[in-house]
């Protein structure tokens, strides 16, 4: 089992280190074998040593689906209007959409990592606070499987293509009958899973302690049936946040202002939510030898080098 850490090359991650090397070693002391690396736009992936990254994150949009079926009437509705959307979008075809991913898979390609992985959701800042979806998971898996193989088909590639799970529309591992539908339709011969257990939790709000989310993270998979065989990696924290949802739905109120208003909004929303803690439970031991990954990576939020040592360190204890 390869076990990595996750990283952006933002200068804001960047400048924890004083250079490669120290990142290197930083990795190394820690007992890591590399770094899962998001790149983000204007990032700068030469900052890691060769033979560092061992996977990619593939950049993502919350909101592409419109974009993708031509929906303007849904693009002026969450834009505000379409030259909004073609700012924000970078343009309004389907190859604006897809330029970001090739770009990613390029780099993944020409580092040679042995997988990536793509999130399979789509939801708008008009939904973030109601979960009033305008689209159905089976919609968008049907819409993400079509964007993938006209990104994967005929390319040659050699990594492996983890799809990854959220909790709005599209990949939410709860639903078996969803996850084949997705599987089934995506061309890609080495396709799989990237199992978040922090995004299965958010699932379910009535989840109160790490232990509890073990038994409910541990039911999805079993339910999954020979279809657990697909989920090849595991992105590993926690975020015991239900008790917030709730609360949130109560009111079902929509955020307020322009779309980059209603954007800054959402992130900060989604950070009350999607905490990305260590996942300390006595028995998540279990639950990753009852999957066993072939990546691990310990995917955790924090502010600084020395936050992001000790949590790392609190998660190999409990791994341990």
């Amino acid at each position: 089992m390869q076990i990595s850490m996750n990283m952006t090359d933002s200068r804001w991650d960047e400048e924890r280190f004083r250079d490669g090397k120290d990142l290197e070693a930083y990795v190394r002391k820690l007992g890591l074998d590399g770094i899962e690396l998001l790149h983000c736009a204007g990032g700068d992936p030469s900052f890691f040593p060769s033979g560092l990254i061992q996977g990619v994150h593939i950049r993502y949009r919350n909101d592409w689906l419109d974009l993708w079926q031509g929906n303007w009437k849904g693009l002026e509705a969450e834009y505000g209007s379409l030259a909004q959307a073609e700012k924000v979008l970078g343009g309004l075809d389907r190859d604006s959409l897809r330029k970001p991913f090739e770009e990613d898979l390029a780099l993944a390609q020409a580092l040679d990592v042995p997988y990536v992985v793509f999130h399979v959701c789509d939801i708008k800042t008009l939904e973030f606070f109601t979960y009033h979806f305008q689209h159905s998971d089976e919609q968008v898996v049907d819409a993400a499987a079509e964007l993938i193989n006209s990104l994967l088909d005929g390319k040659g590639y050699q990594f492996e293509f983890l799809m990854e799970n959220l909790w709005w529309p599209g990949l939410t591992l709860t639903r078996p009958e969803i996850t084949e539908r997705l599987l089934s339709q995506v061309h890609y011969p080495r396709k799989g899973l990237m199992l978040d257990t922090g995004h299965l939790m958010h699932t379910n709000w009535e989840l109160r302690s790490q232990e509890e989310a073990v038994d409910y993270i541990r039911k999805q998979v079993e339910a999954h049936g020979p279809l657990a065989s697909f989920i090849r990696g595991m992105h590993l924290n926690q975020s015991l946040t239900g008790g917030y949802v709730r609360r949130l739905l109560e009111k079902r109120e929509e955020a307020a202002g322009d779309y980059p208003a209603r954007l800054d909004a959402c992130y900060r929303h989604v950070f009350q939510i999607d905490q990305h803690l260590p996942f300390t439970a006595s028995r998540m031991r279990e639950l990753v030898e009852q999957v066993a990954p072939a990546y691990l990576t310990f995917e955790l939020i924090t502010s600084d080098r020395q936050e992001h040592e000790q949590k790392i360190r609190q998660q190999w204890e409990a791994l341990r």
